[in-house]
């Protein structure tokens, strides 16, 4: 199936700007309905190969957009994480409808996690969820890691990294998160692998403070693993067991979780946090989060958004909102780390604004364990 021309139903204008960013990565043609306008009408006039919908855009089962959506022969992906409720919803409302739901995006949209969805539809995408399992099961599953700058007065110095999931294939070498992970996101694998990443990564905290590098690392954290009540407690045992501290980990927070976890999301957190657990809040800025989840979550660092981050360098407006955000988690309390930071020029700013840590291409790429070390002791 070849993807041509996109359609976006009902979704909040930063997934909107994602999906148009990376349809202009991809070169493909795309078009939005906002929430509440006429679906049907957009379908019969653009005629879009593939469409993209937010479950908010639906309104309850007498909503017709799944049934336009199923008579013009376009193909549905879904919008967020295969455990949330709309999602979960989204998929009993379309299967009622008898259209196949082709894919699950996670936010927020890149273009290499967007042709991923559309390799897949085609049959092109190699890797199957018997496959991931089958890899899960090896050991296989393992974690990069990108290094992370702590701000010092005079500059920046390595503080830790972020832990980033490999799959390390036997015939393919490292293969990337984007050419298995929204399989697994689909077929709701994502939290065993995440268990893989979390052990590689206390494992390998273990021997960098062993060898003098008191560094800290951030892991991904699925709401999937709610699922799971014994998690808080699982992970301290872990830590324990390899006599890391608890602070030393750090679980990010994608910021669309807070709002659209499962129940008890928010209790886990706080039993992760009275374990001694960092706890960041990623994507800040993405337009997902209030003020509210702030005040009423226990996070101790915050993550601001790389959109917002790669326009610092010529757009005023983005640097007053960074500034801003700052200046906001400070006054909470929390710590501050800024993504995907790409120029020398971000970097100086960032330390100018005294954002806490900072991460990105201009520092370094994700590295295995035994390359990181060696670049990191660059940065000490």
């Amino acid at each position: 199936m070849t993807i041509r021309r996109l359609l976006m139903v009902g979704s909040d204008e930063f997934s909107t700007q994602a999906v148009d960013e990376a349809s202009t990565a991809l070169g493909l043609l795309v078009r939005h309905v906002p929430r509440g306008e006429d679906v049907d009408a957009a379908l019969q006039g653009f005629g879009p190969d593939a469409v993209i919908l937010d479950p908010r855009a639906l309104d309850g089962p007498s909503n017709g957009t799944l049934g336009a959506v199923a008579a013009s022969g376009a193909a549905l992906l879904l919008l967020g994480h295969p455990e949330e409720r709309g999602i979960r919803a989204a998929r009993d409302q379309a299967d009622a409808a008898g259209l196949p739901v082709a894919g699950i995006l996670a936010k927020p949209v890149s273009p290499e996690g967007l042709e991923v969805a559309f390799r897949a539809m085609a049959g092109e995408v190699t890797f199957t969820a018997a496959e991931i399992a089958a890899a899960v099961m090896r050991g296989e599953m393992t974690a990069w890691y990108q290094l992370q700058l702590q701000r010092t007065e005079s500059g920046w110095r390595a503080d830790g990294a972020e832990a980033l999931a490999r799959w390390q294939h036997p015939q393919h070498g490292a293969v990337l998160p984007d050419a298995f992970v929204p399989v697994a996101e689909a077929e709701g694998q994502i939290a065993a692998i995440t268990d893989c990443v979390l052990q590689s990564s206390v494992q390998q905290l273990a021997v960098w403070h062993r060898a003098g590098l008191p560094m800290r690392v951030g892991v991904n954290l699925s709401p999937a693993l709610v699922t799971d009540p014994e998690f808080p407690e699982r992970m301290a045992r872990l830590v324990h067991e390899f006599d890391v501290p608890a602070r030393s980990l750090v679980l990010e927070i994608p910021e669309p979780g807070i709002t659209q976890g499962p129940p008890g999301f928010l209790g886990m957190l706080a039993r992760l946090r009275i374990h001694g657990f960092g706890l960041a809040l990623e994507h800040f800025g993405s337009g997902n989060s209030s003020l509210a989840d702030l005040y009423r979550t226990p996070f101790s660092d915050l993550k601001i958004d790389r959109r917002l981050v790669g326009l610092v360098d010529e757009d005023e407006d983005a640097r007053r909102l960074v500034r801003g955000i700052i200046l906001l988690a400070h006054e909470l309390g929390l710590q501050t780390t800024a993504e995907a930071v790409e120029t020398p020029g971000a970097l100086e700013f960032l330390h100018e604004s005294g954002c806490d840590r900072v991460q990105g291409y201009v520092i370094s790429r994700p590295l295995p364990a035994n390359e990181f070390q060696a670049v990191a002791a660059h940065w000490l």
